[in-house]
């Protein structure tokens, strides 16, 4: 199983922690408030693996899932999952002065997660010296189980992959979500390759 190295690891943590800043800063302007970022928790693993993980974190629990693929012309491809639970939504809805509605909630998550998904992902891309482009988001109302058969329909298809998780809370507010970046084990020898150019250029 393709493993990263310990400096590929610390070059993509400190690639991520900039990508993360530029998205969070983009949220908390949106929000007008502060947002709490924690150390995103990157492993390597094996695909079949991901759906038991993601059922075990979020066992009993009714989500917001919005999915995400994602691919870029140096061969980085995945899958973007933005995670948000019922109290977080109302929360939300509550910050924006969104009427609490079906619609204006699909609308309201789309918009987050666009700020979320794409910013992080074109910052972390830039750094690369890449470009993504997106499928549309899914959205879907999910229970547990619904969260495992949707990242056990990537896993069929991948044996590896790099799965990074990514904790955004807003200061002010019990407003919280969660990101959380699957890409398949092809894609990684090529983000290896980029990471070793980087840290080539920076030796």
């Amino acid at each position: 199983m393709a493993m990263l190295s310990a400096e590929q690891q610390d070059a993509l943590q400190e690639l991520m922690n900039v990508a993360m800043g530029q998205a969070s800063n983009q949220l908390a302007r949106h929000l007008n408030t502060l947002v709490h970022l924690q150390v995103p928790a990157i492993q390597v693993i094996r695909a079949s693996e991901a759906p038991v993980q993601l059922s075990q974190l979020y066992a009993d629990k009714t989500m917001h899932l919005i999915s995400q693929g994602f691919i870029g012309g140096a061969g980085i491809q995945g899958e973007a999952m933005l995670l948000y639970n019922l109290d977080s939504t109302q929360q939300l809805a509550t910050i924006l002065g969104y009427q609490h509605q079906d619609a204006n909630e699909a609308e309201m998550l789309s918009d987050i997660s666009a700020i979320l998904t794409t910013t992080f992902l074109n910052g972390l891309a830039r750094q690369l010296g890449s470009s993504l482009s997106y499928s549309a988001p899914l959205q879907l109302h999910c229970h547990n189980s619904d969260l495992s058969e949707q990242v056990n329909q990537l896993a069929k298809r991948w044996k590896v992959a790099l799965q990074v998780n990514i904790h955004y809370q807003v200061t002010d507010y019990a407003f919280q979500c969660d990101m959380i970046l699957l890409i398949p084990g092809t894609a990684l020898l090529a983000l290896q390759q980029q990471l070793d150019a980087i840290l080539q250029d920076y030796g």
